[in-house]
């Protein structure tokens, strides 16, 4: 073309009679020139992209600086190469593409392992060039190290000349040379691991730091000032240290003090040098550590007396204050018995008095103003000095006079040795030196005497070398006692929180630690850690105790020589009989001591915590106190979330002190109401707080305190929630700065709520209040049930012991390590687990540290909070409640205005807005009330979730095009009452005796009464034709249509195709209850609405969703999640991560644009797990409340976008109902089966059009309407009839075998339907098919056949009653033969056997043989089976997907169930080479798992969806050996999709190989056409036939089936009901016993020919002789059937079953065969050998007859003749 060409010269070209090549042509020019577009920019895009460098600071070579923006680019550019590649147009540029792939993937690969190398090179670098104690004690691993960082550092100087990506990336052999690298690191890595333990050798504390802390610690060993932040991990309460500073004002290496966690500083005694290596001079700085206090308590003893102890106790640090003051109490109590003894009576009672002042005299200091440090040192020592008082008051009321009794005794007593210059601790006989550990300021437990016994149990267990074992219930102080005994002693407690992640190698590591160090370890809930591991523990707990027995200062542990402390102690503690608890081994049990905890005394512990905290008055405050809580527990309701016990005492305690604090002149008993009020009505449920305040208001009367405010706090949460769209209501205000007030004294707290109540918003407004406030605040969600226990916390290894970080523990580490003051929360929105969270105990409690399996222990610092969004604590153990803080949300406190209001502040128009407040006033309150005691839902649902579906129907019907700004309040009105119907009736529940949505109808209509005319028939939604269930609002809200005439087929059919190309199951009837759910869905998934279907089995929510979704553009994405019970939250988030792409950042979402919907059917079917969660869902809350989940290998967030959830349920499945939680945020639409008339107007214009089109003759036609007639009351007859039982819980009749009866129907034609009986009879045939092949039991099926009979009868009484019920009733599609297939009935049983013996011949001939006897059940199985495999379940109005049988042109799967030697397999096996299918089935070998399932499936996946080769996949119960292969099963059955089956590869080769085939049908082949078109062949030509052997009791029968059913609900759901192959006779495979009948005529004739037919098969020696083979035959037969009739007595007399089978009948006759056999060849021998005796008899006589004369020869000869000829007679 050129300037000159003309239009006419383009049509002299005659390109319209090209059109397809043209069009073509353009096709292809189009995206040539879209590729080379991308092309361009991709070159422009890399020609400039260059890598960012950062100094590295110790060596200063240029390091790789980490670019989301260059990662996000080059993911991006791959995926378009990708796209490019599956291109068909890509020939002209395949070059350039693969050039630009390999590049790419090249760099891809080179920056990701040179980052790899860069981090662990930064990391390692530290250590062995910076640290000259490695190079000395690793020279080896050193050089290596050498040659490593000579070659990194080359390798980044030539990077750096080289800025450009590309160009850096795809240098020759860079690759390898950065994998040599890595795996000359590694090895350095592993060196360093075992370098490890000689450091932790070296100093033991390092047995409890984790490896990675232990690297920093090494790699910054000539670092002091790095190396602090570790010293919290290594010492009991030493958080820095104070260094001397050289003249540029930095840190030296000298350390002159050091800091506890509480600020506390104290002085060294001699200044400590901390260099050299890191472990030399931790353990000077830990022997200084000890010096400096024992110096201090020398000091502190010594000047006790020269200043009065208020002012003394300043003097000195408050551990040393605390122990001189015990020593002190010990020195003068011995000096009162002393003076006692000399003759001073009052000695003891003038040092009581002593007491007494000093205690005052302190209390009096708590009043005032004091430093947060002295506060606590004083509050500690009162706490010691009450107990001190109350223990010599005691011993002057038991008159006690000598200092040797066991009162004075038993008491835990401080002294201090002059000449030793130690401090001992004696209790009874045993006597402990203090150990000096620095304690630093903290607080002491108050001392009961349950404390005093436990004190003395352990310490007498330490004295006999024993261990201790504190047990018993929650908060009775079984790990505080034992850590505060260990404080008292001056020793580190290591506290463990023990969890099944801990094996016996992280035990033996921690055990080591503690003999090494001598410090004592308690292991909390020890009966958690799994009893294999228990078992080697107690080896180990007894090498150590051994070795401590016998005096050692070193000892072999486990192989290694270790020191050993004496002091070490090893504790455990347990909460006897909770959830996931083992019982100790009895050799572990013998070395610890027990000692029962119980409950102390509250009211004692709660005066000396008030003493403590400032209050004077405390004995009669305590006593109310205690008196309140007792109350509490027995006259307010059983909650779960309410605790009365220690911990919660101690928290109130710790509000009253600080609201004393605050208010100093208040009087004391206001301030306690005050705090026993304000901290506990935040628990309290709505029906106990008038209880609660009533108890407060008898204890302290005539009191009415105001609550404590601050006006400012209120204020800023106000616009806090105004700013988040919320209501700032008085109600949701208080639940805020309640949460704010738990927060300030409890470090866990539990939100607990039902769903809707607004838990999510009280947090979110909290934190946005801490942002607004300039606090920076920072929240980490997760919910702990969507990933397992190993996922959560880590686990370590067993093979490699290498440690995998869990999701909690790097959160938890992350936010440790922050720097900020700002809040920072761990919500943790999921259900309570005794598994997950009695992990988080020692979280909880007052230790505040997370104790991991690999011994690390992450800390909670100050400004941590951990907050659990839950809607109950029934699955909670005490030991859980008790360690957090409640704040209850009751459903009152937020109700539905201001969710309701929230929304209405979204609309836009004023007078919009007005009205909506009117009419949700006017409806909402009475409705809601309504529905709370009368109408009954078909599911619960919250009724939050009611509301909000509420407001969704308004936002999708209040558009601008419907309602203008100018409409009147009316018209509103009408959409509100429309919407306000269905959002409450759309989910109500039609039962067998009340349908609710009729009973709704007439109560709206009676309640709400209006002159509207219009408005009134709105109300109704009962099937009039103007209502809202039945109508449809037109564009003005002034016409409605009812639902029937908005019907997309009213009035007609959509034509049929031939009965061989269309699928029953594509079929869509559309009702009044399908169009109103359709309209509906369509309006709600436009807004990108959850919608939820539920209905029973069989009412068609898969098909009409999957209609919906089928008619979706192309701006949207389907995918489909089909649920089993064995789905987990691993394989759904591997489902719904397949077809989502990274965007920017972590953001995720569908390709390009797009929309994505998920489709979960079968919502409720995957397991409920012990404490009642449901993982999956856990997974889908997670994304629909937060909109996000975590890489489970990254542990890294992923923000998913454009998604969106549909699913379906049944009610009467799986767990029946799913969470409130995850159930509120679906709007639920309620299926019911459809009405008589709808299906028969549906199944009538079905059939009438069939029996039309075909040309069957009038009087068949006019049968159609009472066929269906027929058929519908039947139906009904035999669900009302048949009922389904534990046993036979597969009698469920349902649509699915109504559209099986049709679709069995619409495959006769004219030839075989010749007159009305024919038609009568293939009905008959159809119904005995679907219904009669379910029946299980001899009565069932004999009042199956009655009732059969009489509806005949009744509907078909102008036929030939004769001839319609004239046996055998049999139609197939081989009756004129196979390979011709008409569908045709069979007129005797002869003529079937011919065909069936021609099709064994066939079979025969070119299979293994086959040696079957066709007796009429067998060939009555394999017309059924093969009928069904033209045949499939379907969908009419509205029909679910469901199935019958194998083969053919349609989804047929069948499920065989009998008992053993029925013939199952070989049956299958000839009815799928009639119906010309391939068999595939699986060989099952060692080691055979799911892996090599999938890789079967795959092969004949591919077969049948690529090569079009119809085939059965044949499988026995006995080749499923993992229940999990039935999920495969099952996902292919229900989608014909199995996740992860096809590897991408294998992806593109099959959508590459289908294109043509797509084209030719007249789709464009992109990949999901392609892809659809690959699963609906799959599901079209691959046949499921699943074999299932009976050979149990009838009790295991049930169970094992009622069980594995509902667990893969498509095994039953889409296979044909229940197929059944008997013996002979009955078909029975329940009641195994009953199978054969014998005593009838017809079951003895067949049982005869069956024998006479095996004799002919395999007896040749009976052939010859017929009357003894039909006698044996009928002797077989007898003796079977007189066994059933025998073992039916036996039942009846016994109640015990006996068995017989077809196999116990087949082994009869094989054993006679045997016998026979065996008997004849015995029989033969003895006559050959008496026939060789009578040869050598005559041979011997005719000797003697040479010698003898000839008289005696006649003599002789006469007998031997004649015995020789009754020999061969009998021969």
């Amino acid at each position: 073309m050129d300037e000159d060409t003309t239009l006419a010269d383009l049509l002299a070209l005659n390109l319209h009679e090209f059109e397809d090549e043209v069009r073509n042509i353009v096709d292809k020019a189009v995206k040539e020139m879209s590729m080379e577009k991308v092309l361009k920019e991709l070159d422009n895009t890399w020609s400039v992209m260059e890598f960012e460098y950062e100094r590295h600071a110790r060596t200063g070579i240029c390091n790789l600086k980490s670019s989301e923006e260059l990662i996000e680019t080059l993911e991006e550019n791959q995926v378009q190469l990708q796209n490019l590649m599956t291109s068909k147009y890509i020939a002209h540029f395949l070059e350039e593409v693969s050039g630009w792939q390999k590049k790419l993937s090249t760099a891809d690969s080179v920056i990701s392992i040179l980052f790899e190398v860069q981090r662990t090179w930064s990391h390692l670098e530290s250590i062995f060039i910076g640290s000259e104690d490695i190079r000395k004690q690793l020279p080896e691993d050193s050089k290596r190290f050498d040659s490593i960082d000579s070659d990194f550092k080359e390798l980044m100087a030539d990077a750096e000349k080289t800025p450009n990506v590309v160009e850096a990336t795809n240098k020759p052999g860079l690759y390898d040379k950065l994998e040599e690298l890595q795996i000359s690191l590694t090895v350095c890595e592993k060196a360093l691991a075992e370098y490890l333990e000689t450091k932790r050798l070296a100093f033991p504390r390092f047995y409890f730091v984790s490896s990675a802390d232990l690297l920093d610690i090494l790699s910054n060993g000539n670092n002091p000032s790095l190396v602090q932040k570790h010293l919290s991990k290594l010492f009991d309460n030493m958080a820095k240290l104070e260094f001397t500073k050289d003249d540029d004002d930095n840190d030296t290496k000298d350390a002159l003090g050091m800091y506890s966690k509480e600020g506390e500083y104290v002085d060294f005694d001699e200044t400590c040098e901390c260099s050299g290596q890191v472990e030399v001079w931790l353990n000077r700085l830990m022997d200084s550590m000890r010096a400096t206090v024992r110096a201090s308590f020398s000091d502190a003893v010594v000047g006790y007396e020269e200043k009065p102890r208020e002012q003394w106790l300043y003097d000195y640090p408050a551990q040393v204050s605390l122990a001189s003051t015990q020593v002190w109490w010990t020195t003068e109590v011995n000096i009162a018995f002393a003076r006692l003894e000399e003759g001073h009576e009052n000695a003891m009672k003038d040092y009581n008095k002593k007491q007494i002042l000093q205690l005052n005299t302190l209390i009096g200091l708590l009043v005032g103003n004091l430093s947060k440090g002295d506060r606590q040192k004083i509050m500690t020592i009162c706490t010691i000095d009450v107990h001190a008082r109350d223990v010599v008051a005691k011993m002057i009321t038991m008159k006690i006079d000598n200092s040797q009794a066991f009162q004075w005794l038993c008491q835990l007593r401080h002294r201090w040795d002059d000449e030793a210059k130690h401090c001992f601790a004696n209790i009874c006989d045993a006597q402990f030196k203090y150990s000096y550990e620095y304690l630093g300021n903290t607080p002491r437990l108050v001392i009961t005497p349950l404390t005093d016994r436990c004190y003395i149990t352990l310490t007498q267990s330490l004295h006999l070398t024993m261990s201790g074992a504190p047990a018993g219930p929650a908060g009775t102080g079984k790990t505080e006692t034992t850590k505060d005994l260990g404080r008292a002693l001056g020793i580190q407690v290591y506290v463990f929180n023990c969890s099944e992640q801990m094996d016996y190698k992280s035990c033996g590591n921690i055990y080591k630690g503690l003999a090494q160090t001598g410090a004592w370890g308690c292991f909390d809930e020890f009966n958690r850690i799994s009893v294999e591991v228990l078992s080697v523990v107690a080896v180990q707990v007894k090498t150590v105790q051994d070795a401590v027995r016998d005096k050692k200062k070193r000892f072999n542990f486990q192989g290694v020589e270790i020191n050993l402390v004496p002091t070490v102690g090893i504790f455990i503690t347990m909460n006897p009989g909770y959830a996931g608890r083992t019982e100790l081994p009895e050799n572990l049990k013998a070395l610890f001591r027990p000692c029962a905890m119980v409950v102390p005394d509250f009211e004692l512990i709660c005066e000396i915590m008030l003493v403590a905290e400032g209050f004077l008055d405390a004995r009669l405050l305590a006593r109310k106190f205690i008196t309140l809580y007792t109350l509490c527990k027995e006259l307010l309701s059983k909650q779960d979330h309410y605790d009365w016990g220690l911990r919660a005492i101690k928290s109130v305690l710790v509000v009253a002190g600080s609201l004393k604090r605050g208010d100093p002149d208040r009087p004391e008993d206001q301030v306690l109401m005050r705090a026993l009020r304000d901290f506990n009505v935040p628990k309290i449920v709505t029906d106990d707080t008038p209880v609660f305040l009533g108890l407060i208001g008898d204890l302290f009367p005539a009191l009415d305190v105001p609550r404590r405010r601050s006006p400012d706090f209120e204020k800023v949460v106000k616009q806090s929630t105004l700013d988040l769209k919320l209501q700032a209501e008085d109600s949701f205000i208080l639940k805020v700065v309640q949460l704010e007030e738990l927060l300030a004294v409890r470090h866990s707290v539990f939100v607990i709520g039902n769903a809707g109540t607004g838990k999510s918003q009280v947090l979110k407004v909290l934190n946005k209040t801490y942002a607004n406030m300039k606090r920076k605040p920072v929240m980490h969600d997760l919910n702990p049930k969507a990933v397992t226990n190993d996922e959560l916390f880590g686990i370590i290894n067993p093979a490699t012991r290498e440690w995998k970080d869990g999701l909690f523990s790097v959160i938890m580490r992350d936010m440790s390590n922050l720097t900020s003051d700002g809040p920072k929360w761990i919500v943790l929105d999921g259900d309570i687990d005794p598994m997950w969270i009695e992990s988080l105990n020692t979280v909880m409690d007052d230790n505040k540290v997370l104790t991991l399996a690999s011994n690390e222990r992450i800390p909670l610092t100050p400004t941590m909070r951990l907050l659990f969004e839950i809607s109950h604590l029934r699955t909670a153990t005490p030991a859980t409640v008790s360690r957090a803080g409640i704040l209850y949300i009751n459903p009152a406190d937020l109700g539905w205005n201001p969710v309701v209001t929230s929304w209405i502040d979204t609309r836009e128009v004023q007078s919009e807005r007005a009205n909506l407040t009117i009419l949700f006033d006017k409806y909402l309150p009475l409705v809601l009330e309504t529905m709370r005691v009368r109408f009954k839902k078909i599911i619960p649902i919250p009724e939050q979730s009611m509301v909000q579906m509420l407001c969704y129907l308004l936002e999708c019907l209040l558009t601008p095009e419907n309602t203008p700004p100018d409409c009147p309040k009316e018209l509103y009105e009408l959409y509100f009452v429309f919407a306000c119907i269905w959002a409450f009736g759309g989910s109500m529940f039609q039962d067998q005796l009340v349908d609710y949505r009729v009973e709704f109808t007439k109560w709206w209509v009676t309640e709400f009464k209006t002159s509207n005319s219009q408005a009134r028939e709105l109300y109704s939604i009962t099937t009039s034709t103007r209502n809202p269930k039945n109508s449809s609002l037109g564009p003005t809200g002034c016409q409605s249509l009812s639902w029937t005439q908005r019907c997309p087929c009213r009035g007609h059919m959509p034509p049929l195709l031939p009965p061989t190309t269309w699928i029953w199951l594509a079929v869509l009837v559309h009702t009044a209850e399908t169009t109103r759910l359709r309209f509906f869905m369509d309006m709600l998934m436009a807004r990108g609405r959850p919608v939820m279907l539920v209905g029973n089995a069989g009412l068609g929510k898969s098909v009409l969703v999957g209609d919906k979704l089928l008619g979706l553009n192309d701006d949207y994405m389907v995918t489909n999640v089909p649920f089993n019970y064995y789905t987990t939250s691993a394989m759904l988030q591997g489902v719904l991560e397949q077809p989502l792409e990274k965007k920017a950042g972590r953001n995720y979402g569908p390709p390009g644009t797009k929309k994505l919907i998920y489709f979960v059917d079968d919502m409720n079917m995957p397991e409920v797990d012990t404490y009642g969660t449901v993982q999956p869902h856990t997974m889908i809350r997670q994304h629909m409340d937060y909109k996000h989940w975590y890489d489970r290998t990254k542990l890294t967030l992923k923000e998913i976008h454009n998604v969106m959830y549909v699913s379906c349920m049944n009610p009467t499945a799986g767990s029946f109902t799913i969470n409130p939680r995850l159930q509120r945020h679906f709007c639920v639409f309620a299926l019911s089966f459809p009405g008589q008339d709808a299906l028969q107007t549906i199944y009538s214009s079905i059939l009438s059009q069939h029996l039309s089109l075909t040309g069957c003759t009038n009087a068949v036609q006019k049968m159609a309407n009472t066929v269906v007639t027929f058929v519908l009351d039947l139906h009904k007859k035999v669900a009302a009839t048949f009922l389904p039982t534990a046993v036979k819980f597969h009698y469920i009749f349902n649509l699915r075998d109504l559209s099986n009866i049709f679709q069995g129907l619409l495959f006769s034609t004219p030839e075989c339907l010749k007159a009305p009986v024919d038609l009568g009879r293939l009905v008959m045939h159809e119904v005995e098919r679907v219904y009669g092949d379910k029946m299980i039991e001899e009565s069932d099926i004999e009042t199956f056949n009655k009732v059969t009979t009489e509806y005949a009868k009744k509907y078909f009484e102008e036929l030939d009653q004769e001839v319609l019920l004239a046996k055998p009733n049999i139609h197939c599609h081989f009756a004129q033969g196979i390979g011709d297939p008409k569908y045709l009935s069979i007129a005797t049983w002869q003529e079937l056997n011919k065909l069936l013996v021609e099709a064994l011949d066939s079979y025969n001939e070119i299979n293994a043989v086959m040696n079957l006897v066709l007796f009429e059940d067998a060939m009555q199985h394999i017309t059924t089976f093969e009928a069904d495999s033209w045949h499939e379940g379907g969908g009419c109005s509205g029909g679910d997907d469901g199935g019958a049988g194998v083969g053919g042109y349609a989804r047929g799967n069948a499920l065989l169930v009998g008992v053993g030697g029925s013939g199952k397999q070989s049956l299958a096996r000839l009815a799928a080479f009639i119906s010309s299918l391939e068999v595939f089935q699986i060989t099952l070998r060692k080691g055979y798992a799911i892996p090599d399932l999938k890789v079967d499936l795959a092969a004949t996946c591919l077969k049948a969806g690529l090569k079009n080769i119809g085939t059965i996949f044949l499988m026995t119960d006995a080749q499923v050996a993992d229940e999990k292969f039935l999920v495969l099963i099952n996902d292919l059955l229900a989608s014909g999709e199995i996740p992860d089956l096809f590897a991408d590869d294998e992806i593109e080769n099959i959508i590459s190989g289908l294109r043509n085939e797509v084209k030719s049908v007249g789709l464009q082949d992109t990949r999901e056409n392609c892809w659809r078109f690959f699963i609906d062949r799959v599901r079209r030509q691959l046949k499921e036939c699943c074999v299932s052997l009976l050979w149990v009791t009838p009790s295991e029968c049930e169970v094992e089936s009622s069980q594995r059913s509902p667990t893969v609900p498509a095994l039953t759901g889409s296979t044909n009901g229940r197929r059944k192959l008997s013996s002979p006779s009955v078909r029975d495979f329940w009641k195994i016993q009953s199978s054969w009948r014998g005593g009838r005529v017809a079951g003895g004739i067949a049982l005869q020919r069956y024998s006479i037919d095996l004799f002919q098969f395999t007896t040749p020696s009976l052939c010859c002789m017929p009357d003894s083979k039909v006698s044996v035959a009928e002797f077989m037969a007898y003796v079977h059937t007189s066994v059933n009739e025998m073992s039916k007595q036996y039942l009846l007399n016994e109640r015990r079953y006996n068995y017989t089978t077809p196999k116990s009948f087949l082994e009869q006759i094989v054993l006679y065969q045997n016998l026979l056999s065996m008997k004849s060849k015995q029989l033969m021998g003895n006559m050959e050998r008496l026939e060789n005796g009578l040869t050598k008899l005559q041979s011997t006589a005719q000797q003697i007859l040479l010698q003898a004369g000839t008289r005696e020869e006649e003599y002789v000869m006469a007998p031997i003749s004649a015995i020789r000829f009754s020999c061969s007679e009998s021969k």
